[in-house]
């Protein structure tokens, strides 16, 4: 592993998966899977047409699984009740607080083959990108080039840079980027426009985003800003000249939840999952007792714990106690 310098790392642990990407060693992109049940992007499915939304235009389909998509266009015709065969053109959502957002479905033809869309093994393959997979009786080596630091980022929204900071806001309608900082404004925004590229890409934040740079008035510095912007971002998007206040909007296709979508959509199932991860490295023998706050331990569902005692050869039990913090559990 030491000479893996670029590709992919990837790691199928219990209920995520998870991917990181390194360029001459350093970590550029991150991608985590959850083991949720929804349909992926490209999956295509028959479901059921429930009800019109908007008259025509689009409507609720149920998915096989029971999930509903937001079906748009319409095909002519069609009736309540009856089969539609769709893909699904973006993953469903867990919004912040635990509201779902449907999936995005579009009508194919009758005879379109069903299948499952792509997973992140089969995403990252395509890249053309090396992969390796490491795994838990491994070196952690995703820790060792900066995971959790990439992590913790995802799950607070801020990303500190050499005289500023970015702060990475959700919201129903847009992803929403705020720059801070002691510098002058044209300095801190020409900083801030590749760092905010960097961030884009490193957590696979698409759909539409809005950045609010420092006031700049002069149309040449904010044409310096947004170049600077152009030549990091590696991602096809669309963007706006930054106006006269500082914003600029980008809109790239969305498939599924960014990094941040996901990783702040619940916190105690992040806390959940990492305590799987740290448990399928314990290196201990005998009955393995997992000791967490009541709702970190709801989340530990059973074919994780099953799965969990299969890779370690170990029995597994799980102990809820109200008096360690979410992020706090431990393996005992």
């Amino acid at each position: 592993m030491a000479d893996f310098a670029n590709g992919w790392l990837y790691e199928a642990g219990i209920g995520e998966i998870r991917a990181l990407r390194l360029e001459n060693h350093i970590l550029t992109e991150i991608r985590v899977e959850r083991v949720d049940g929804h349909p992926r992007a490209g999956a295509v499915v028959d479901a059921k047409f429930t009800r019109q939304w908007v008259a025509g235009k689009s409507g609720i389909a149920t998915l096989p699984d029971g999930h509903e998509a937001l079906l748009q266009p319409l095909p002519r015709g069609l009736t309540e009740g009856s089969t539609v065969r769709v893909e699904i053109v973006r993953a469903a959502m867990n919004e912040r607080g635990g509201q779902a957002k449907r999936a995005k479905a579009r009508p194919v033809d009758s005879d379109s083959p069903l299948g499952d869309g792509p997973d992140l093994l089969a995403e990252i393959t395509a890249s053309g990108l090396p992969v390796k997979q490491v795994h838990a009786h491994d070196e952690d080596f995703f820790a060792r080039h900066g995971w959790h630091e990439a992590i913790e980022q995802a799950e607070s929204g801020r990303i500190d840079f050499e005289g500023g900071s970015l702060l990475v806001s959700l919201t129903p309608a847009m992803t929403v980027i705020d720059v801070d900082g002691p510098l002058a404004p044209l300095e801190l925004a020409k900083r801030a426009a590749k760092q905010i590229a960097l961030a884009l890409v490193r957590f696979d934040i698409a759909g539409n985003i809005g950045v609010d740079f420092p006031t700049l008035e002069a149309k040449s510095e904010r044409t310096a800003v947004a170049a600077i912007f152009d030549d990091y971002m590696t991602v096809n998007c669309e963007r706006t000249a930054m106006n006269g206040f500082g914003f600029m909007q980008i809109v790239s296709r969305k498939l599924r939840p960014s990094v941040p979508e996901i990783m702040q959509a619940n916190r105690a199932t992040n806390a959940a999952l990492k305590l799987l991860r740290q448990a399928e490295r314990d290196r201990g023998a005998g009955a393995m007792r997992l000791e967490a706050h009541p709702a970190v331990a709801n989340k530990l569902q059973p074919f994780m714990l099953e799965e969990l005692a299969k890779r370690t050869g170990r029995s597994v039990s799980v102990e809820p106690r109200g008096s360690i913090p979410v992020h706090g559990g431990s393996i005992g």
